[in-house]
């Protein structure tokens, strides 16, 4: 059975790793512990876990400012993973906050430590980021240190798509 489930950032860090020494163990692979170096004004306070088979695949965070939500922390097992259990957990993980968060902006820095940083700029804009975008209603400070941070490599997403409304609630239609 696959589930998400909302956790404090220290016990989806402790999970992770519990399943990533476990992975390493059973499948005589390298463990890969979480660690997430950002600043501490990229601090998120909500968290969520992606768990296959009593296996954390994947985990997130964001922190709902009202007007928008900063997401990051994003980390999940690769498809070619040895465990079959690869594939379709960090799409979750972002769809499962996107409907979370409903039709605020969603912002992010987009920093890969595992594939080529131009793919997953590519990923992100795929899945509904506006790269670098030039109009947007954030604080200036934070677009500032974003661009600091980040360069060109950050977004919003600037709503959730109409049809993901309507399955969300049927009732918006009349």
């Amino acid at each position: 059975m696959v589930e998400i489930k909302e956790v404090s950032k220290e016990e989806a860090i402790k999970m992770w790793n519990e399943s990533t020494q476990k992975f390493a163990n059973i499948f005589d692979i390298p463990p890969d512990p979480f660690d997430r170096q950002a600043p501490s004004w990229y601090d998120l306070t909500n968290w969520v876990v992606r768990i296959n088979q009593g296996f954390v695949v994947g985990m997130a965070g964001y922190t709902d400012y009202g007007d928008f939500a900063l997401m990051g922390g994003l980390k999940a097992i690769p498809k070619d993973h040895p465990s079959g259990l690869g594939g379709g957990n960090a799409g979750a993980l972002l769809e499962y906050r996107k409907q979370k968060l409903g039709s605020k902006p969603k912002v992010a820095g987009l920093k890969s430590s595992k594939m080529p940083q131009a793919n997953w700029v590519e990923w992100n804009r795929n899945k509904g980021y506006e790269i670098n975008p030039q109009e947007h209603s954030l604080p200036e400070g934070l677009v500032g240190k974003l661009r600091e941070r980040y360069g060109n490599d950050w977004g919003i997403m600037k709503h959730v798509n109409w049809w993901s409304m309507v399955k969300n609630d049927p009732e918006w239609l009349l």
